[in-house]
C-alpha cells in the first residue's frame, strides 16, 4: 500500500474496496490473471473467461469447482449461468439452498442446509454430516443413510427422492469444498484482482519481488508486465534498491538483490554507502568506496555480476572492457593503500576493446538475471 501512495496519492483500504466494482469483475473476465492467488493457472483463466463472473459469489464458485472432483459439473454450470441448460434441482424444496450454484451441490455448507430442508436435522446434526463428507468417512456416511432416509419420509418426502438426494449427497463427499475456505480465497483473489486492474505498478513490483527465486514465474510476470505497458528497468548501481522497486508508476527497477552471485552483506554495504556519501560517479570511484567500506569484498566474484547485467552502464557504457581491466583496477586500488593521489597515478592507460554483442549481453544477463 506503500508503493501506492507514493506513487498515485491514495491511502487505499483493501479491507473497503467495492466487492461488486464490474471494472474488477468484468477484468477476471478477461483471463488476464496471470499473478492473482487461485486465478492464474490456464484452467481457471479459461473458467473465468467463460461465465465471466458477474459478482464475488461466481469467483467463490469457480474456485470451489475448477478441482478434481466437481470438474464434472463446470460444464453444467456454465450453461445454467449462461441460460443454455435449464436448472435442475434434486427437488423443488432444495431451490433456495442450491440456487445460487445453479442447482448444482457445491459447497459442503449446502449439505448442512439439504440435511436441514429435507431430514429436520438441527444445525449440530447437519455439521455431524457434514463432518463425515469431509473426513470422507465412508462408514458414516452409511450409517447417515437409514436416518436421512427415514427422516425425509417423515417430513413427507417420498423415499426414491430421499434415496435420489442422499445418493447425491454421497457423490459429493468426493469432491466438496468448504464454502468458507472458497470465500476466503475468493476475497484474496478479488483484491489482487483490484489492485492489477487499478495499480499495476506497484502491483507487479511486488510480484516480481515474491517471484524473484522462480526464473519461469520471473519471465511469464515479466512479459504480462510489458504487456500491460510496463517498463522494466535493468539494474543500476545508483538508481537500484535491494529489491524490484518503482521508478515511477509505469516503470519497474530491478534491485541489486535480484542479481545471482553477489553476497546480501556485499549488497547492503553499496547500498549503504550510496545513502551515506551519494551516488557513484566512475567505476574507479566505486571500487575505491567498496574497498574503504569492507576490503574483503573487493572481490572480482562479487563485482563481476554487476558489470555483466548493466548496473554499471551510467558510469561506463563498455561492459567488455569493464570486466577485461577489473583485475587491474581492484590492484591499483589496494596498491594505493587508500591514497586517492596515489590511485590517481595509477590510473590504467586507456586502451579500445570492442563491446561485446548483443547476443553475449543477454545470454549474461539471462545468466545472472534469469
Amino acid at each position: 500500500m506503500q508503493f501506492i501512495k507514493k506513487n498515485h496519492g491514495i491511502d487505499l483500504d483493501l479491507n473497503n474496496i467495492d466487492y461488486a466494482d464490474k471494472k474488477v469483475l468484468a477484468y477476471i473476465g478477461t483471463g488476464n490473471t496471470e499473478g492473482i492467488f487461485q486465478l492464474e493457472s490456464g484452467g481457471m483463466k479459461n473458467f473465468m473467461k467463460e461465465p465471466k463472473p458477474q459478482s464475488l459469489e461466481d469467483i467463490i464458485a469457480g474456485i470451489s469447482l475448477y478441482r478434481p472432483g466437481p470438474m464434472e459439473n463446470i460444464d453444467h454450470f456454465v450453461k445454467r449461468k449462461k441460460g443454455l441448460e435449464a436448472v435442475q434441482y434434486p427437488v423443488d424444496s432444495l431451490a433456495p439452498v442450491l440456487q445460487n450454484t445453479y442447482g448444482i451441490m457445491v459447497y459442503e455448507e449446502q449439505i448442512m442446509q439439504v440435511a436441514q430442508v429435507m431430514a429436520g436435522y438441527s444445525l449440530g446434526q447437519a455439521d455431524l454430516l457434514r463432518r463425515g463428507i469431509s473426513k470422507k468417512n465412508a462408514q458414516l456416511l452409511e450409517s447417515e443413510r437409514a436416518s436421512f432416509i427415514k427422516r425425509s419420509m417423515d417430513q413427507g418426502y417420498e423415499e426414491d427422492v430421499a434415496n435420489k438426494v442422499y445418493h447425491y449427497i454421497e457423490k459429493f463427499a468426493n469432491y466438496g469444498f468448504n464454502r468458507s475456505h472458497a470465500f476466503a480465497y475468493s476475497v484474496v483473489a478479488f483484491q489482487m484482482a483490484y489492485l492489477k486492474a487499478n495499480y499495476p505498478g506497484p502491483f507487479y513490483k511486488a510480484l516480481l519481488q515474491s517471484a524473484q527465486h522462480q526464473t519461469l514465474k520471473m519471465k511469464e510476470y515479466i512479459h504480462d508486465a510489458k504487456k500491460r505497458g510496463l517498463t522494466l528497468c535493468a539494474p543500476s548501481i545508483n538508481q537500484s534498491h535491494y529489491g524490484f522497486s518503482l521508478q515511477t508508476a509505469s516503470e519497474i527497477r530491478f534491485g541489486l538483490s535480484n542479481i545471482k552471485g553477489v553476497r546480501r552483506d556485499v549488497i547492503q554495504g553499496i547500498l549503504q554507502e550510496r545513502r551515506e556519501n551519494g551516488y557513484y560517479t566512475s567505476f574507479e570511484q566505486f571500487l575505491y568506496r567498496l574497498n574503504a567500506s569492507n576490503s574483503k569484498w573487493l572481490k572480482q566474484e562479487n563485482i563481476k555480476p554487476l558489470i555483466l547485467v548493466g548496473a554499471f552502464d551510467e558510469l561506463h557504457p563498455n561492459r567488455h572492457q569493464l570486466l577485461v581491466e577489473l583485475e587491474d583496477k581492484i590492484q591499483n586500488i589496494l596498491y594505493s593503500g587508500g591514497s586517492l593521489e596515489l590511485l590517481s597515478m595509477l590510473q590504467l592507460k586507456e586502451r579500445e576493446i570492442k563491446e561485446y554483442p548483443l547476443t553475449e549481453r543477454l545470454a549474461f544477463e539471462e545468466e545472472y538475471l534469469g
